[in-house]
Order: C-alpha cells, then structure tokens, then sequence
C-alpha cells in the first residue's frame, strides 16, 4: 500500500502512542538559575565535538550548568541505556537523538513534548523538511541540529592514477568499478561499499524513490520490499557477484585498512562523514574530494543520519535544558566550538550557521574544498515525503543481522523482505495499528 503524506504519518503516530507519550505530563520545572546558584542540567551524547560544545557553554552561561556525560552510539546502546534511566527515574535533561530514532523513543515515552519550549525556535531556523523529522502528532519533540544529505566521497590521486571520472549516474559507476579493477591489476577496487550498513541502504532506498514507511488513515504501511529498495539491492547484488566492490562490515578494522592501504578509492557516506575521514585518514590529507551521489538518471539524494537535542520525559528542569538546547541548535558559538575539534562536519540545518561552521572546520583534509557549500547545495536534492516509522530501532537491529548474512554472496534482497516482516510484527507488538 503506498504511505500518504507526511502530515497524515505524523498523524498516525500520535493515534495509538502510549499514554505518556501523547497524554500530559508534569510541567513544573526549574528556573534558569544565577551566577550564583546556577541550574545543574544533565546531558549525554555520543557525537564528536559536543563535549568541546559543552564546555563552551559552560564558560560563557553562568546561570545553567551542564554536566556532559558520553554514551555509546544510538543503536549500539544510547537509547538502551536512556530508556532503562527513565524507567529508572534518573534520566539526563538533554539527550542526542538521530532523526530515524525519534518516532520509537517518543512511542516508548521517553521524551517530553517540547512544543512549548522549542517549537516557535524550530520554526525560524528549520527548513519545513528538517522540522518534519522532529514533529509527530502535530507536536514538537526536539530541536534539529543538523542535515546529512548522502554524498560520495572519493581520493583524486587514484582516481586520475586509474584514469577514473567521477561517476554521474550507477551505470557510469559500475563502470567505473570495472576500470578500477582492471587498471589496477585487481589491487584496489572503486568503493568499499558496507553492506550491512542499515542507514547507507535507507538513503540509497530514498534516492531511488522508495518510501520504507507512511501511514492510510490511522493506521501505519510498511513498504519496505518495494520495487525501488529491490531495484538498489539487485544493482549492488551484481557489483559484489562480480567482484567489483569490497563488501566489509561497517565500521570494522577491515573497512579502514583497506581505505588506509589503497586498496579502496571512494566510500559513500553523509555531509558528517567529512570528519569522520579527517580522523580516521590524516595521511591522506587533500587527496579526498566531495561529489555528488550517482544518480538513476534524476538529480537526486537521499539523507542519511542527522541528529537533534531532545528533552527527556521527565526533566524538572525544561526551561533551562531548553535553553542549552536552543543554543546548541541556534548559537555561532556553539558551533565553533563543537567542528573546531576537527572531529565533527555536522551541516547545521540553519542556513545562516553555515557559514560559520565552514569558519571552524579546517577543510584542508579536502584540498580546501568549500565542503559545506556543497554539502548544502544537496539538501534541496533530498527526495521528500520520507517518514520514519516507531519501530525504525528494532526494524534496524534485525535488518542489519540479515544484511550481514547476505554480504558474502550479495543475496541483498531476501533480507529486506525479512525486514519488512519484521517491521509489520514490531507495530503490531508495539500495539500499533498496521495497514493491511
């Protein structure tokens, strides 16, 4: 069945959320404090450069304080661990939270509805397609940080080494694959594509135009084994068949080493992964270069990750966490402080932060590429009408164990149709109403 609109999937949340969720919550809260008694807020987050942002707001807000406390990556334990705080009554102010994950924590009602202390702030400075990410049921539930259309990353030395141009569409990119291969004598290979990578296949889906999620009426669609996500995964199934592409785990020892020695040319990543590179490659500094993704013949996108500060369910503390959240999001210093670590690339969805965050990222990793102009040059290429569902956490878990089976042999399909039956039982057992 094909998803309506996002209105009507923002909708269809809110009918069946838990009670905590939709229903009201406790309002009182404590001030912003003084200089001399200053509000202690809590925050966590895994995401590089916001301790350095932390510390920042730290020296120059005298009346909150903030406690900065690192936790793992969202779904290798983050969200776990703030869930188990909150049934334990011990949960931080302030939390970090991915776009995809935001519908399943608001259904398991873990975050408070910020509408009150956030929303008139969203709305000067979020695009209408960010804003969406972040409000379910007509109610605003955090505050967008940042944007992460999907973009190819590759090393113009070895490109130019093995007579390669960049890619415009996948046909030109499997060709370019092939070259790659042959002109090298089956050293390198074009692109270490990570197979098991559930956020790199979203945005590959995206851009060929599927819609994993939407809603008909008051009730949620899956279509996760639609035409389109088969179309990607028959298309990568023959690159690894044929030997075209490395196929590592993602994130793993074996993915760096083959970028580290050479052996793979160009990685498919976010406007994030900027810093990530930078990190993890120093010696390789201005060899890299952004471009856009290959497309299916349509200039196109899709968007992978981005992030934004939520207020967990039952923070005393909304005024002042609020505060540190809306300057996170808002704040030229804010974000001079969190990319002039030079571990975070994060592209602010405010449009006027950009300049600055293109200030304090040192893009000579990149032969001083203007990063952030491009990167914000494919925002608007980010196909609309993508919705994510309130079980995306779990669908995650078990599609990326059947993806990682299927890596070997590149059998990419019959995990997404796992998927998808995965999907429809964990709204069903969530006690959502799923469309037939």
């Amino acid at each position: 069945m094909k998803p309506s609109s996002p209105a009507l999937a923002a909708a269809a949340v809110c009918i069946a959320l838990l009670a905590t969720a939709c229903g009201g919550q406790d309002q009182s809260e404590a001030g912003t404090g003084t200089a001399d008694e200053p509000v202690e807020i809590t925050y966590w987050s895994w995401m590089p450069g916001t301790k350095e942002m932390t510390a920042e707001f730290n020296r120059t807000h005298k009346n909150i304080k903030v406690t900065f406390s690192e936790i793992p990556a969202g779904l290798n334990g983050g969200y776990d661990k703030l869930a188990k705080a909150v049934k334990a009554g011990n949960a931080p102010d302030v939390v970090n939270v991915e776009y995809q994950a935001l519908p399943d924590l608001v259904t398991q009602g873990l975050l408070r509805d910020s509408s009150a202390e956030l929303a008139d702030t969203v709305e000067t400075y979020a695009p209408e397609s960010v804003r969406r990410m972040v409000t379910l049921g007509g109610k605003t539930w955090a505050a967008p940080y940042d944007v992460g259309p999907q973009i190819l990353y590759y090393r113009k030395d070895l490109f130019a080494k093995y007579g390669v141009d960049v890619p415009k569409t996948w046909d030109e990119f499997e060709s370019a694959a092939k070259k790659v291969k042959t002109a090298s004598k089956g050293k390198a290979r074009l692109l270490d594509f990570w197979g098991d990578d559930v956020a790199t296949w979203g945005g590959l889906a995206q851009q060929a135009g599927a819609r994993w999620y939407g809603s008909s009426g008051d009730a949620w669609t899956v279509n996760m084994a639609d035409d389109a996500t088969k179309k990607v995964a028959d298309y990568w199934k023959d690159l690894v068949r044929h030997d075209l592409v490395l196929n590592h785990k993602a994130w793993s020892p074996e993915a760096t080493k083959a970028v580290t020695d050479s052996r793979a040319i160009a990685l498919i990543g976010a406007s994030w992964s900027a810093g990530s590179l930078k990190t993890t490659y120093p010696g390789q500094s201005g060899k890299w270069a952004e471009a856009p993704l290959p497309t299916w013949g349509t200039p196109a996108t899709g968007a992978v990750g981005g992030s934004a500060f939520a207020l967990s369910k039952d923070t005393h503390k909304a005024k002042a966490a609020a505060e540190f959240a809306t300057w996170a999001t808002t704040d030229k210093a804010a974000v001079k402080a969190r990319l002039a670590a030079g571990t975070s690339s994060a592209l602010p969805a405010a449009e006027n932060l950009r300049a600055t965050a293109k200030e304090s990222f040192d893009a000579s990793f990149f032969g001083g590429q203007d990063i952030y102009a491009f990167a914000g040059s494919q925002v608007p290429l980010i196909t609309s009408d993508w919705v994510w569902s309130p079980v995306h956490n779990s669908t995650s878990l078990s599609l990326q164990t059947e993806l990682g089976k299927a890596q070997k042999t590149g059998e990419f399909w019959p995990a997404f149709q796992a998927g998808q039956r995965s999907a429809e039982k964990s709204i069903t057992d969530r006690g959502l109403k799923l469309a037939k």
